[in-house]
């Protein structure tokens, strides 16, 4: 009996003791572990704020648990600033702010925190957003599938506007295309080129109508005829490098070759005068490859150091740089790649065209020299003189292509290199300056360029145009080259 008595305690215990701990977890005990939900954080996918103007946007969070939640933020620029108690972002950008921002959100309860990475793009204007929109938009409708795509406007005001999109480029598509980005500007170093030699005519140390041996002495066919003018304006009659395939055939085993302006000037040796200098037009990288050897020769400077002392320090081009270095295993760090970005080393040419280039450097350094900020007015006039259509050939000035498209004259260069395409527009009537590069080709650029040029004389002048007609404008000579019995284009 005695053992029976005992038989269901250690049930009847295992029950009281159940019982007590349901009584005791349904009570508010200090002792349970209670399970607390994250906060709710939700920021938009990006914000935009636009330069001198307030920017504010309100941060939705809220806390399952109704708990007090407090907000930080981290890597904030310096204008922004998060105001806790109002649950708000507030600051007011200058044009300097203009760009792209990332920083961090956190919503804190005391137990759990909420962490967002939220994104911010401000406008150096209204102008420069309605400029993004459009850009996009033609990169749909016109050149569709083009990689990518830079644009810079400085107005008759001075005020930069720029927009871009798309990737870096084969190796770097991680990387989106950004204000500072620099592209391969190929011919449009020919006015750089022009700058220097200007300016060296404005200090009196040479003259337009020096011939080339007064300077530098080269084996270059009629050298003691051919003036410095005639070189500027490819009215000299030498014979192009690098639109020809006998020099492409020389190169397509060495790439990595490193020329010397006088190897480059034995290929218009070996094929002799065009015509007598100043009665006709042919364009002529060799010609400028000499007007780089010519600016060395006077300033006794390396031409990179020219290109640093006279030109980009004076207009304050701090994206700009004369690239006789860069490999695929010494590639330019900001530099927007095609497909081809490295297929050859850069001194191939030299003064003519291997300038890499931010698009905002370009259209300061367009409105800088055919504005008449770096030189003397007279010699700026000389700038757009058409020298070539005086000869029956394209519109030339000095380093300069002329156009005057639906009654807007205007005057820069194109640029065509490694699947590179580049333009540099001024517009004298409203002092404004409009560069354009991509970093891919498409069939539709020159389509492209006359759309994004009437948008911008539409949008950022006080004079509209209604009668808009479109023509294709000159590009740079890239003849079909058969290498090996393939087609290989330069």
């Amino acid at each position: 009996m005695t053992q029976n008595r005992y038989r269901h305690r250690p049930r009847f215990l295992f029950l009281l003791f159940l019982a007590a701990f349901i009584g005791v977890s349904s009570c508010d005990n200090p002792f349970r572990s209670k399970t607390y939900e994250y906060p709710e954080l939700l920021l938009p996918r990006s914000m935009t704020a636009f330069a001198g103007e307030e920017f504010s946007h309100v941060i939705n969070a809220s806390d399952p648990q109704n708990r007090t939640l407090d907000l930080f933020a981290d890597g904030l620029p310096a204008w922004l600033k998060l105001i806790p108690e109002e649950n708000r972002l507030t600051g007011t950008p200058s044009r300097e702010d203009a760009g792209q921002y990332q920083f961090e959100i956190t919503a804190d309860n005391g137990k759990k925190a909420t962490r967002q990475t939220a994104r911010l793009v401000v406008y150096a204007s209204r102008s420069e957003y309605e400029l993004q929109q459009k850009i996009e938009t033609s990169l749909d409708v016109i050149t569709p599938g083009l990689r990518g795509l830079s644009v810079a406007v400085i107005d008759g005001e001075g005020d930069l506007s720029i927009a871009f999109t798309g990737d870096m480029g084969p190796g770097l598509t991680h990387r989106r295309v950004d204000r500072e980005s620099q592209f391969r500007i190929a011919s449009v170093t020919k006015p750089m080129t022009t700058a220097l030699i200007l300016k060296l005519v404005d200090e009196g140390r040479l003259g337009l109508d020096d011939v080339v041996t007064d300077h530098y002495e080269t084996q270059l066919p009629n050298a003691n005829s051919i003036t410095i003018r005639q070189l500027l304006s490819h009215t000299a009659g030498v014979f192009d490098h690098l639109n020809a395939n006998v020099f492409w055939s020389t190169f397509s085993s060495n790439y990595s070759r490193i020329w010397t302006v006088e190897e480059l000037v034995q290929f218009a040796v070996q094929n002799g005068s065009l015509f007598t200098p100043g009665t006709s037009y042919r364009y002529s990288n060799t010609g400028f490859c000499v007007l780089g050897a010519v600016v060395e020769a006077i300033t006794e400077m390396e031409l990179e150091e020219a290109y640093q002392t006279m030109l980009f320090e004076p207009m304050g081009l701090q994206h700009t740089l004369y690239d006789n270095f860069s490999s695929s295993t010494h590639p330019i760090e900001n530099l927007a790649r095609s497909g081809r970005a490295y297929q050859y080393h850069l001194s191939a040419a030299g003064a003519s065209g291997a300038m890499v280039a931010s698009p905002s450097d370009v259209a300061s350094f367009g409105r800088q020299f055919y504005g008449g900020r770096y030189l003397s007015r007279e010699l700026t006039d000389e700038i757009s003189v058409n020298i070539g259509g005086r000869v029956g050939g394209q519109n030339y000035g000095l380093g300069t292509r002329i156009w005057n498209i639906s009654g807007i004259p205007h005057h820069g260069h194109t640029g065509s290199l490694m699947d590179y395409r580049s333009i540099l527009m001024y517009i004298p009537e409203f002092d404004l300056s409009i560069a354009i590069h991509a970093h891919d080709t498409h069939t539709s650029w020159s389509t492209l360029v006359n759309d994004l040029f009437f948008y911008v004389v539409n949008n950022f002048t006080p004079k509209p145009v209604t009668d808009i007609y479109y023509i294709d404008r000159e590009e740079e000579p890239v003849p079909e080259i058969r290498i090996n019995d393939e087609i290989w284009i330069p």
